[in-house]
């Protein structure tokens, strides 16, 4: 064997990422051969920015060396490894070691010497390709579309058996030596540390047979994060974001994309439709194309009948089945859910955050246990809120029934002790003891007292008893006393 992997990974829980930009247009030719004489690529398309409120159109435009050509689809497909291999470390280097067995293992490719060669070749085609991104290379930084211009890799080495034992010789100790390495370009792992990446499901992408089917997959599956059904000008989606050659006719352009649709039918990617509802004339010449995400939102045959319902919620939010069963294993189901309504109420509130990629937020909010922002809540947290304060209500009432109680029963003592005073007197003693009960109370009592006694009344003898009462507890020394 001529590399093998390091033990550092070969035990690492695995996690795909796909860069969004890269997802966009097409960084290769859809074929695998090309004339020599072909050194450029250009695609383009008119979207409405939402950042700036305006139409835009973008232009990506690449760019080769004479020595090497442009880039195919197996290039392509390497470029998506070595982000495979940068996500190891959680994008934290520029400079990334790594052997070509791993990429090659890593891709799903033969183990052979035309895969190694293979990988060489397509790292030196990276080192002279150029990428002229005309308004057409989101910075999420900056919140908008920008133009660029630059070489996805700035340097690589590549050590063969011969120089590989001669560094592992000079750098004992040293865990890198004697591994081949690759340096992006500085935009490029800008995006990377800007998170300007997605979940892609490299499982179910190696499984796929066609480049088209791919390609197709790559780009539908982060335009899937907003919508569910999606419809393109179909001469757009093929050309520019397919790469299909721009010498096809309609007829042609519906025969090459029949076969890798319905590879993404079969393997759940795609709901399937007739092509009546697949392809629809909008006019002379002009055609579009409807894609609808599998229901399932699986990327996989299997069936997510069994599986809970944490599961389920997860894929509804674009985590695929495989990722989903994963975060359930790994992460408390209450740190799970809690992720799923922060994300649920960013996008409610248009955050920023979330605005070109919720499912990926989600997955490293989950990863990272992200804390909770000012002014969110989770309905568990709201829950006990309210019931704490219900519990609080209920025992400041239950406080007042015991303190009306002890009151009432208090008052119906005290009633009684006064009761029993008075009728112990007797008529005489009574009426002795409420003239001088009306000469000791204040002033205002005294004159409704004299007032109201030829009349009598409802407030009379209310004024007459509150007297006696008065009178009563002065007498026997009560607290209630004036």
């Amino acid at each position: 064997m001529e590399e093998t992997i390091p033990l550092q990974y070969q035990t690492k829980r695995p996690s795909y990422r796909d860069e969004l930009n890269f997802a966009e247009f097409p960084l290769a030719s859809i074929s695998d051969r090309l004339p020599s004489e072909q050194k450029t690529l250009t695609f383009t398309d008119s979207i409405f920015d939402q950042g700036t409120n305006k139409p835009v159109t973008r232009a990506l435009t690449i760019s080769a060396s004479d020595e090497y050509g442009l880039p195919t689809a197996l290039d392509d497909e390497v470029i998506l490894g070595l982000i495979q291999l940068t996500n190891r470390s959680d994008f934290q280097n520029r400079k990334i070691h790594f052997t070509r067995y791993e990429l090659i293992k890593l891709l799903g490719w033969r183990e052979e010497s035309k895969s190694y060669s293979r990988i060489s070749e397509s790292l030196k085609r990276w080192l002279g390709v150029t990428l002229y991104y005309d308004k057409a290379w989101w910075s999420k930084d900056e919140q908008c579309w920008v133009s660029e211009n630059f070489h996805i890799l700035d340097q690589v080495t590549i050590f063969d058996k011969e120089r590989r034992e001669r560094r592992l010789k000079t750098k004992k100790g040293d865990p890198e030596a004697g591994r081949s390495s690759f340096v992006w370009n500085e935009v490029v792992y800008d995006s990377f540390q800007a998170g300007y990446l997605k979940k892609i499901d490299m499982d179910f992408y190696r499984e796929l047979e066609s480049a088209i089917a791919k390609r197709i997959y790559r780009f539908l599956d982060k335009r899937f994060y907003r919508k569910e059904t999606l419809v393109f000008d179909m001469q757009e989606f093929a050309l520019e974001h397919v790469g299909l050659s721009r010498g096809y006719h309609n007829g042609e352009i519906k025969r090459r994309l029949t076969p890798a649709i319905k590879e993404l039918e079969e393997k759940g990617f795609l709901e399937k439709l007739p092509p009546s509802k697949r392809f629809q004339r909008q006019g002379r010449g002009k055609w579009s194309i409807t894609c609808i995400r599998a229901r399932s939102s699986l990327v996989k045959k299997e069936t997510i009948s069994n599986d809970s319902p944490l599961i389920h919620e997860l894929a509804e939010r674009g985590i695929t089945l495989v990722t989903a069963r994963t975060l359930v294993e790994t992460y408390p189901e209450k740190t799970i859910r809690e992720k799923i309504e922060l994300v649920d109420w960013l996008v409610k509130n248009n955050d920023q955050r979330v605005s070109n990629n919720p499912a990926g937020y989600l997955y490293k909010a989950i990863e990272n246990d992200y804390a909770l922002p000012k002014g969110f809540e989770t309905s568990e947290a709201k829950k006990n809120r309210l019931e704490k304060k219900q519990r609080e209500e209920d025992d400041r009432n239950i406080k007042i029934e015991k303190q009306e109680g002890k009151q009432s029963a208090k008052a119906n003592s005290e009633r009684e002790l006064l009761d029993s005073f008075w009728n112990g007197l007797t008529e005489d003693e009574q009426e002795e003891f409420e003239e001088e009960a009306v000469k000791l109370t204040d002033k205002f009592l005294s004159e409704q007292y004299r007032k109201g006694r030829g009349e009598g009344g409802v407030l009379f003898r209310t004024v007459r008893q509150s007297i006696v009462d008065s009178h009563i507890r002065r007498k026997l020394q009560l607290r209630e006393a004036a």
